[in-house]
C-alpha cells in the first residue's frame, strides 16, 4: 500500500486522464509518448526502491525482529517492490484505454497466482516466505500481461512526452493521496489514546464492513473518469456537464447496497466477526449513512480531474481530513460520545466534502443533480431495508441471511417499478453490459419495469 502510494507520484491518473483525451483527439502518437515517458520514470523509481531495499535488508530484519534470520525474505520483499510500481502504472494505461474488461481478468489472475502460490508454498513449509512469494509471482504476471496489451493495443516506444505537464497535474493528486490515506485513519488514531485499543479494533470491524458497498463505486469510477475525459475532449464542458448528470443514475445503485447494510448490520456483524464485536453495529449503521453521500458525489473528483483542477481536489482533500480530527476530537475528548461519536464524525465529514465539492462543480461547470432519480432511488432503498429489518423482527436467524438479502431486493426492484424511477436509457444502458446470451433480462426488464 505504501509503496504504491508514494511509488507512482499519481501518475496512473495522469495517464487514465491524457491517454484518453489524445486518443479522443486522434492523437496516438501522443498517447503512445506518455507510455514512453511514464514508464521511464516508473523504472528509475522501482530501480531505486529495488536496490535501497535490498542493501537494507539485513538492517530492516534487525531493527523489526532484532535478528538477521529474516534479512532473505525482505530481499525478496525487494523484488516484489520492484514490480508494484510498474504494474500499477499500467493500470493506469489500460483505464485510459478504457479496456475494463481486460483489468477485471487481470485482477482476477493475479489473485488466483497470489493466493494459489502461497497456499502451494505454504504447505510446502516455507511459512512466512510463501506471502512474499505468492506476491511476487501474482504481480509479476500481472505486469507481464498489462505490458503486452499496452503493447499490443498502443505501443511502448515512442519520443517521451514532457515531465512538467505530467508532474504538474499529478503532484496535488500525490499529496491528496497520502492526506486521504491519512484521513482515513485520522478517527481510528484517535479513539487509541481516548477509549482504548477493544474499542479501536470494535470501530475498525465497523468501518471495514461499511467499505464493502463502495467496491461497487469504485469499480463504476473506474470506468466513468476515461469516459468523461474522452467526452470532454471530443465535445467540451456541456457535455461533461451532461454527463455528469446521468452518472448520478449510475451511482445510485450503491443506495440499496449501503441501506441494505444498514438494515442487516447485527447479523453481518455476528458472521463476519462473531458476538465480541456486536458493539460495531451503532457505528456500522452511522457510518454507513455516510457512505450515502460519497456515493452521490463519487463523480466529483473524476469530473475535477478530467477538467484538470487538481488543485481542487488536493483543497477538497485538506478540507476533509481537518473536518474529521476537529469533529473525531470533540466528540471523543468533549462529548465522550466514543466509537459512536468517532462514526457520526465521518457523517459531518462527507457531508462537508459532498457539500464543497457541489459547490465547486456548480461554479465551475454549472452541475445539477437528476432529484427524481435520487429521492426514487432513496425512497425504494428505504422500503426494502424498513422490510429487512420488519422480517427479521418476525423471524430471525443468522442462516436466514440469503433469504433477507433476496426479499430485499425483490422490495427494491418492485418498489422502483411502482415508482416509475426506471427509464429506458437504464434499460438500455443495462442491455450494453450484459453478454449477449443474458440480452433477454434486459428485454424482460423493459416490459415489466419501464412498461409497468
Amino acid at each position: 500500500m505504501l509503496v504504491q502510494m508514494f511509488g507512482t507520484f499519481a501518475l496512473p491518473a495522469a495517464s487514465t486522464r491524457y491517454i484518453a483525451q489524445y486518443l479522443a483527439e486522434g492523437k496516438i502518437e501522443k498517447a503512445r509518448s506518455l507510455v514512453t515517458r511514464v514508464l521511464q520514470i516508473s523504472f528509475l523509481i522501482s530501480t531505486v526502491l529495488f536496490v535501497a531495499l535490498f542493501i537494507s535488508a539485513k538492517w530492516i530484519s534487525t531493527v523489526l525482529s532484532g535478528t538477521l534470520i529474516w534479512a532473505p525474505l525482505f530481499q525478496v520483499f525487494a523484488f516484489t517492490a520492484f514490480f508494484i510500481i510498474p504494474t500499477h502504472q499500467f493500470a493506469g494505461f489500460m483505464q485510459g484505454l478504457q479496456k475494463i474488461r481486460e483489468i477485471a481478468m487481470i485482477s482476477l489472475m493475479y489473485n488466483v497466482v497470489e493466493k494459489s502460490l502461497a497456499i502451494y508454498l505454504l504447505y510446502a513449509g516455507m511459512e512466512l516466505y510463501s506471502v512474499v512469494y505468492g506476491w511476487l509471482g501474482g504481480l509479476m504476471v500481472s505486469t507481464l500481461a498489462q505490458l503486452i496489451l499496452t503493447a499490443r493495443f498502443i505501443g511502448i516506444f515512442e519520443k517521451p512526452h514532457p515531465a512538467k505537464p505530467l508532474f504538474e497535474f499529478c503532484y496535488p493528486l500525490y499529496i491528496s493521496n497520502i492526506l486521504s490515506f491519512v484521513a482515513s485513519w485520522v478517527d481510528r488514531l484517535l479513539i487509541l489514546p481516548f477509549i482504548g485499543e477493544a474499542a479501536l479494533g470494535v470501530y475498525h470491524v465497523a468501518v471495514t464492513a461499511a467499505a464493502v458497498p463502495g467496491l461497487l463505486s469504485v469499480s463504476i469510477v473506474t470506468a466513468l473518469f476515461p469516459q468523461l475525459s474522452e467526452l470532454h475532449a471530443r465535445k467540451g464542458k456541456d457535455t461533461l456537464r451532461q454527463a455528469f448528470y446521468i452518472s448520478i443514475r449510475v451511482m445510485l445503485v450503491s443506495f440499496p447496497l449501503i441501506l441494505g447494510l444498514t438494515a442487516l448490520a447485527y447479523p453481518v456483524i455476528v458472521l463476519l466477526a462473531g458476538l465480541d464485536y456486536v458493539a460495531a453495529v451503532v457505528p456500522l449503521t452511522i457510518i454507513c449513512f455516510a457512505s450515502l453521500f460519497e456515493a452521490v458525489g463519487l463523480a466529483i473528483g473524476p469530473t475535477l480531474m478530467t477538467m484538470e483542477r487538481t488543485k481542487i481536489v488536493l483543497k477538497l482533500t485538506l478540507a476533509s481530513i481537518i473536518t474529521n480530527t476537529v469533529v473525531s476530537y470533540v466528540t471523543l475528548a468533549h462529548l465522550n460520545l466514543g466509537t459512536t461519536g468517532s462514526a457520526l464524525a465521518r457523517v459531518f465529514t462527507s457531508i462537508v466534502s459532498f457539500g464543497l465539492g457541489t459547490y465547486v462543480l456548480k461554479k465551475y461547470l454549472g452541475i445539477t443533480f437528476d432529484r427524481e432519480a435520487l429521492w426514487k432511488a432513496l425512497a425504494a432503498s428505504t422500503f426494502m431495508a424498513i422490510a429487512v429489518v420488519f422480517m427479521q423482527k418476525l423471524i430471525f436467524n443468522l442462516y436466514l441471511l440469503p433469504l433477507y438479502v433476496v426479499v430485499g431486493a425483490a422490495v427494491y426492484f418492485l418498489s422502483l417499478v411502482a415508482l416509475k424511477a426506471i427509464k429506458k436509457s437504464d434499460v438500455e444502458r443495462v442491455r450494453d453490459y450484459l453478454p449477449s446470451r443474458l440480452e433477454w433480462a434486459a428485454s424482460w426488464l423493459d416490459r415489466v419495469a419501464v412498461a409497468g
